[in-house]
């Protein structure tokens, strides 16, 4: 099964074109992915989203936006301006997720940490540090 996810920043926004037999909506859009070391450069990828995905693309994506993008991954066969060819991935995106970047969780968790410090500290209580579930040893079965 081809079945891949992948997050990713968009680097471009989503451009709609129609097919020509029954006009079925394609969303077509570009993305940066890094790699898995540090070293790895930061790579680009084309998506493709048909139907109702192309119309939520279209609606709700814009530059500069992380995602994660779920899909059928694919490689096509260009023949470069030289006459060689190259092979270029292409992602059909099933479902996309909008995250937000790491630095606006970061805030926002500093902000929520500290109205939960003045919430605890007008109400003075405790915290409960004990587990939610009790240690047991025995097996259940």
């Amino acid at each position: 099964m081809n079945h891949c996810l992948i997050q990713a920043v968009i680097n471009s926004a989503p451009q709609m074109r129609y097919t020509k037999e029954n006009q079925t909506p394609i969303a077509e859009m570009i993305v940066n992915f890094k790699g898995l070391r540090s070293e790895d450069p930061v790579r680009q990828l084309k998506i493709l989203g048909w139907g109702n995905i192309a119309q939520e693309m279209i609606d709700e994506l814009k530059e500069g936006q992380h995602i994660i993008i779920e899909g059928r991954l694919k490689m096509n066969s260009v023949t470069r301006k030289d006459g060689t060819k190259e092979k270029q991935p292409e992602l059909t995106a099933s479902k996309i997720h909008q995250i937000a970047p790491v630095e606006v969780i970061k805030s926002d968790q500093i902000e929520n940490s500290e109205s939960a410090d003045k919430r605890e500290n007008t109400k003075n209580s405790s915290w409960d540090s004990s587990p939610l579930v009790p240690e047991v040893d025995e097996i259940p079965f």
